[in-house]
C-alpha cells in the first residue's frame, strides 16, 4: 500500500504524539499483518498518521506523514533526511534494491 500511495513516515513514539483536531473525520485501514492502523480522511482519502506494534521499531510507535503537517513548508520538506526501509518485504532494517521510484 505505501508504495502504491508514495507514503513516507516520520516515526514517533506514542507519547510524542498528540492529535489536536478531526479525530470523528478519520477511518481506520488494515492490510496484510493487521500489525499497523492507516488512518485517514472520511471526506478526501489523505493518509495523516498510522498507529501500529512493530518489534522491529522498538514496539508501539505512530508514523505520521510529514505532508501532512500544515506548517510544513515545501523546503523543509524537501530538506527532510530520507531513510527507505523495505516494508513489502516486511524487511525493516534494510533498504529496498531500487529507491528511485519513491
Amino acid at each position: 500500500m505505501c508504495s502504491k500511495t508514495r507514503r513516507w513516515g516520520a516515526i514517533v513514539r506514542p507519547d510524542a504524539f498528540r492529535l489536536l483536531k478531526g479525530e470523528a473525520a478519520l477511518a481506520d485501514y488494515q492490510f496484510g499483518t493487521h500489525s499497523i492502523h492507516y488512518r485517514f480522511c472520511r471526506h478526501c482519502g489523505v493518509q495523516p498518521f498510522g498507529t501500529g506494534r512493530l518489534e522491529e521499531l522498538g514496539g508501539d510507535f505512530v508514523s505520521i506523514n510529514p505532508a501532512c503537517l500544515d506548517d510544513a513548508s515545501p523546503q523543509e520538506l524537501a530538506e527532510a533526511p530520507v531513510r527507505y526501509f523495505d516494508g513489502r518485504h516486511d524487511n525493516w532494517m534494510s533498504p529496498p534494491a531500487v529507491t528511485s521510484y519513491l
